[in-house]
């Protein structure tokens, strides 16, 4: 797990009431952090109004105690967030909508939000642009931790991060055990085939449970997007063990239709993992908008174990 340093500085500011007895006395701390933008922003040591532009940035700040003040509309993990004012989504975030909430701290992230960094900052909140990439060798899990040492709460983050990677272990021991997989793929099939990169919260799912995801981390845009172009000739020629279909709906009957048409495409024929019939739908509810990253890594465990329903 890569450590990130935050470099930091506590400022502390104290508002002097005048002389004799003041009905309020308060006293406000900062922090100031860089961020991976390169800019120092000054921090609230207590935000009460932290708004996270991403789901994981939004599960993040909940796994650390605090309240996020709104969401980005794919959010669909918990039902206090879920009914939090939209801001739009993550990718096309409604400005008037993040003035409106006036948060005093906002997490965005910097392959999605840094074009609006001046629009941002107009809203008077702090603002902190985290990068995925580094976050650790899985952000969709280490990104807690990664926020707990910007906000301060170091503790809180790891004790998260730790708790999830032992869960983790213990589920990778059971299906090397059961059925000893070493090297998947998870794919997004349509009109395109995309793979997920080990980074991003559905290949880390491999990882996570022990397996080797097959695609390469280099590939062109692996650092603008979870999904990348790799080649159908090449997954083939790397056969991995086991192959996961990200399913797009609740529709059973469409996932099932999807999985028939893959098994039966001439130009899958040669994987093991249609002969031995390892392909597998991923629920639909195993999604990083959905999902908490420990609920997403058991649900692919279970059908690791007990294959498809």
């Amino acid at each position: 797990m890569k450590k990130h340093i935050v470099i930091f500085a506590t400022i502390i500011i104290v508002f002097a009431a005048f002389t004799g007895y003041s009905s309020t006395s308060d006293a406000e701390t900062t922090r100031v952090v860089v961020d991976e933008l390169g800019r120092e922003i000054t921090i609230p040591e207590n935000p009460q109004r932290v708004l996270g532009l991403t789901s994981a940035a939004m599960e993040a700040v909940y796994n650390l105690g605090l309240k996020p003040v709104g969401k980005i509309a794919e959010y669909k993990v918990r039902k206090e967030g879920m009914k939090l004012p939209s801001v739009g989504k993550a990718q096309s975030v409604n400005i008037e909508a993040i003035y409106a909430l006036a948060p005093d701290l906002i997490i965005a992230n910097s392959r999605f939000h840094a074009v609006l960094e001046d629009e941002l900052e107009g809203s008077g909140a702090a603002v902190y642009f985290f990068d995925p990439e580094k976050a650790g060798d899985i952000p969709f899990v280490e990104l807690t931790a990664y926020i707990g040492r910007v906000l301060n709460r170091v503790d809180a983050g790891e004790a998260f991060v730790a708790s999830a990677f032992a869960q983790a272990e213990k589920l990778a021991a059971q299906i090397a055990e059961k059925r000893g997989f070493k090297t998947g793929i998870m794919l997004r099939v349509g009109e395109k085939v995309l793979a997920a990169q080990s980074a991003s919260s559905f290949g880390s799912m491999l990882s996570l449970l022990g397996i080797k995801n097959i695609v390469p981390a280099n590939l062109p845009n692996a650092k603008k997007s979870s999904f990348v172009m790799y080649d159908i000739e090449q997954i083939v020629a790397d056969n991995p063990d086991v192959i996961f279909l990200i399913a797009q709906s609740k529709d059973q009957e469409a996932n099932a239709q999807m999985l028939q048409q893959f098994m039966a495409d001439t130009k899958w024929a040669a994987l093991d993992a249609v002969k031995h019939k390892t392909v597998f739908i991923l629920p639909f509810s195993a999604n990083p908008n959905r999902s908490a990253p420990v609920d997403m890594l058991k649900i692919t465990a279970n059908v690791l174990l007990k294959g498809q329903k």
